[in-house]
């Protein structure tokens, strides 16, 4: 829309008359017929009176695609600031994580740094009057099997990776020492 079909939407829009703007502007009807028809236009001065008078804005009367510019340029900044969000939130996000990671490897250190636990269990026994000692060995990293017995009895016919827990190794050690003439406490 050109700048007398503003004029002339304007005007209407306000209730004037050709003479009742041309009066209020202090030019002839004539002229403001000149505008609306296009066939010539308000200088700057003119502009800035009609602009006051209908309250619209230079852009506006004159057609100006400002806004169309401004939404475009506002539509561009929101978008760039979509992005730089979306890019913080993905940098919040590794360091979040990289945090939880240093605060799980200081605090569960010790679980990680933690050797396998042992267990052993002993019993006594005694062959031809002398006193043989039996310590039995089971480490949780082999699967609660018995790793190894400890004895000073060189006669032991007795291999621990046979067995699965104490009880049954010990009924075999009885057994040995039962066998030899010996029993056990």
């Amino acid at each position: 829309m050109e700048i007398g079909n503003k004029i002339l939407e304007l005007r209407k829009q306000n209730d004037f008359s050709q003479e009742q703007l041309a009066e209020k502007m202090g030019v002839a009807r004539q002229t403001i017929s000149k505008w609306e028809l296009g066939e010539t236009a308000p200088d700057l001065s003119q502009s800035k009176m009609l602009s006051q008078m209908f309250n619209v804005s230079l852009d506006e009367l004159t057609n100006n695609e400002i806004k169309s510019i401004l939404i475009e340029k506002a539509d561009t900044n929101e978008k760039l600031i979509k992005r730089i969000i979306n890019i913080l939130k993905i940098i919040l996000l590794v360091v979040v994580i990289i945090i939880i990671t240093l605060l799980f490897m200081v605090f569960c250190k010790d679980y990680f740094d933690a050797q396998p636990v042992e267990s052993m269990q002993s019993i006594e026994c005694i062959i031809d009057g002398k006193e043989y000692s039996y310590d039995v060995w089971q480490n949780n990293e082999t699967a609660y099997m018995i790793d190894k017995i400890e004895t000073n009895d060189t006669n032991l016919n007795v291999d621990p990776k046979e067995y699965i827990n104490f009880k049954d190794v010990f009924d075999a050690i009885k057994e040995s020492v039962d066998s030899r003439g010996g029993n056990c406490k």
